[in-house]
């Protein structure tokens, strides 16, 4: 067996031609794995020459392999509500209704938007329901008056969030996928990765909720 190469931050800078901010966004995605020692970061070589042949950063919104899906129907649809386990009724006053096939499952969809408290402020909030359950939920980020921006954390089929050392699964390789803590900004907001999308793009919305059912469904 060869001599392991690990590598620190800088050298990664080096190697690469780019910013310690851009190396550092890098592995915050997921798009390098990487670990810590002592605070500091470490990649292997092996880790670096995944990032390239991967053909590193993708852009944002630049189209990608299993994001979108052509038999995704939905429609806006009456408001409604949800009472959850705790007791608590959320009001849904914009919603959406629609079905979607995907590796031979089929899931009838409901999104509802409203607000609710997270990470120390009101924000905007998304819930999707597949097949009468709620399956995964969005936060408005901090600046989402401007951005529309929304996050949701993944959750891997083990029921951990996927850490920001960790390599992003190939469900979600697609995916603007950040830091959760970069984009909702405040008291216990999520350290793990997360999904960022606009708030209108129901098709990133949906597959990331058919991704958590299918996820959720395998162990």
């Amino acid at each position: 067996m060869g001599e392991l190469k690990i590598y620190t931050l800088k050298d990664v800078t080096d190697l690469l031609k780019a910013s310690s901010q851009t190396v550092l966004e890098e592995i915050e995605k997921g798009a390098i794995e990487a670990f810590q020692i002592g605070g500091e970061w470490r990649v292997t070589e092996q880790s670096i020459l995944n990032f390239i042949a991967s053909g590193g950063s993708k852009a944002e919104g630049s189209p990608t392999v299993g994001k979108r899906a052509s038999n995704l129907k939905i429609s806006e649809s009456e408001p409604f509500q949800y009472t959850w386990p705790n007791g608590y009724t959320e009001e849904y006053p914009l919603a959406y209704e629609g079905t979607i096939d995907k590796d031979d499952m089929h899931f009838e969809i409901k999104i509802g938007v409203g607000d609710r408290e997270a990470a120390g402020k009101e924000r905007k909030r998304v819930t999707v329901f597949l097949n009468g359950r709620p399956t995964v939920e969005f936060a408005g980020a901090n600046d989402f008056d401007q951005s529309k921006l929304i996050a949701s954390v993944i959750t891997l089929p083990n029921k951990k969030r996927l850490r920001p050392y960790q390599p992003v699964p190939k469900e979600y390789q697609s995916f603007d996928v950040r830091r959760y803590d970069s984009v909702i900004k405040g008291p216990r907001a999520a350290t793990t990765m997360a999904v960022v999308s606009k708030i209108d793009d129901l098709e990133t919305i949906v597959a990331h909720a058919v991704n958590r059912a299918i996820y959720r469904d395998s162990i």
